[in-house]
C-alpha cells in the first residue's frame, strides 16, 4: 500500500516537473540573482565589486527615483480607480439588457489581445502633434490643433493613463461580467418586486455579491499598472523631464542606458517589496468588506 502511494506521489511530481522547472528557471533564480546583484557595484565592462547596502543608499538618495515613485503612484491610482469603475459600469450595462452583447465583448476585449507595441504605435500616431488624429479632429472643431499630448509635461502622464485604461478595459470588463453570472437572477427579481429601482438593485444586490470579483480586479489592475513599461517606452521614453518615468522605466534606464546594474537591481528589489506590501494591504483592507455567497 505504501509502495502504491509512493508511486502515485512520484507520478504527480513528474507531471508537475515541467511547470516547476519553468518556475525555477524564469522566476525564482532571476529573483535571487537580482537580490544578489543589488549588493554589488557593477557597471558595464567592469567586474562586480562587493558594495553591501550602499547600492540601496544610492537609490534612496537619487531624486529621479523619488520622482519616479510619485509618478508611479499617480499612474497606478488613476489606472486602477478609473479603469475599475469604468469596466464595472459597462459590464453591468452589457449584462442587464444590451443586445448583441457577444459582439461588444469581443470588440472591448480585442485591444487586450493585440501586441502592446502595435497598439502603442497606433496611439503614438493618434497623439502626434500637430498631424495626429486627435489634433486634426480638434482643429476641425475649431480648436487649437497643436496640443503636445506626449511632449507636454502636464499632458504626457494623462495620455499614458488614457492608453493604459483603454488597453486593459476589455479584460477587467470581462472579469466583472463573469462575476455577474454568479449573481442569482432571483435576487434581482425579488428586489424589483419589492419596488427597488436599478440603482437600488445595484447597491443592495449586485455590488455586495461582486466584492470578491472587485478585489481580484483591483489586485490584478494594480500589479499590471505597476509593471507597465512597453507603452511608456513607445509613447514617451519616460519624458518629458522624467514626467512619465515610472519605477519600471527607472529600472530599465538605470540598467540598460546608464549600465549601473547594482542600483538597478536594488531598485528592482524595492519595487518588488512595494508591490508585495500594497497587495497585502489591499487584501487586509478588503477582508471586512467582501461578501461571499448569495
Amino acid at each position: 500500500m505504501a509502495h502504491t502511494g509512493s508511486l502515485r506521489n512520484l507520478s504527480s511530481l513528474l507531471y508537475l516537473a515541467p511547470a516547476l522547472v519553468i518556475l525555477l528557471v524564469f522566476w525564482i533564480v532571476p529573483m535571487v540573482l537580482v537580490v544578489i546583484f543589488s549588493l554589488f557595484s557593477w557597471t558595464y565592462g567592469t567586474d562586480p565589486q562587493w558594495a553591501g547596502w550602499s547600492q540601496y543608499h544610492l537609490v534612496f538618495t537619487d531624486p529621479v527615483f523619488w520622482q519616479s515613485m510619485r509618478v508611479t503612484l499617480e499612474f497606478v491610482a488613476a489606472v486602477v480607480v478609473v479603469g475599475t469603475l469604468l469596466s464595472l459600469v459597462v459590464a453591468v450595462l452589457l449584462y442587464r439588457g444590451i443586445r448583441a452583447v457577444g459582439l461588444f465583448r469581443s470588440l472591448y476585449f480585442l485591444p487586450y489581445v493585440l501586441p502592446v507595441v502595435a497598439t502603442s504605435t497606433v496611439w503614438l500616431w493618434i497623439y502626434q502633434s500637430p498631424v495626429g488624429v486627435l489634433d486634426r479632429v480638434i482643429h476641425l472643431l475649431g480648436g487649437n490643433g497643436n496640443i503636445g499630448w506626449v511632449s507636454e509635461p502636464n499632458l504626457a502622464l494623462m495620455s499614458l493613463i488614457i492608453f493604459t485604461i483603454w488597453f486593459s478595459f476589455g479584460f477587467t470588463m470581462l472579469l466583472f461580467m463573469a462575476g455577474l453570472t454568479n449573481v442569482p437572477a432571483e435576487l434581482w427579481e425579488a428586489a424589483s418586486v419589492d419596488g427597488a429601482n436599478s440603482w437600488q438593485q445595484f447597491v443592495k444586490v449586485t455590488w455586495p455579491l461582486l466584492t470578491p470579483t472587485t478585489l481580484f480586479v483591483v489586485v490584478i489592475n494594480t500589479i499590471n499598472a505597476f509593471q507597465s513599461f512597453t507603452q511608456i517606452y513607445a509613447l514617451t521614453r519616460g519624458g518629458p523631464l522624467n514626467g512619465t518615468t515610472t519605477l519600471t522605466y527607472y529600472i530599465y534606464e538605470t540598467a540598460f542606458q546608464f549600465f549601473n546594474f547594482g542600483p538597478a537591481s536594488a531598485a528592482a528589489v524595492i519595487f518588488f517589496v512595494l508591490i508585495l506590501l500594497l497587495t497585502g494591504l489591499q487584501f487586509w483592507v478588503s477582508r471586512r468588506a467582501i461578501q461571499y455567497g448569495g
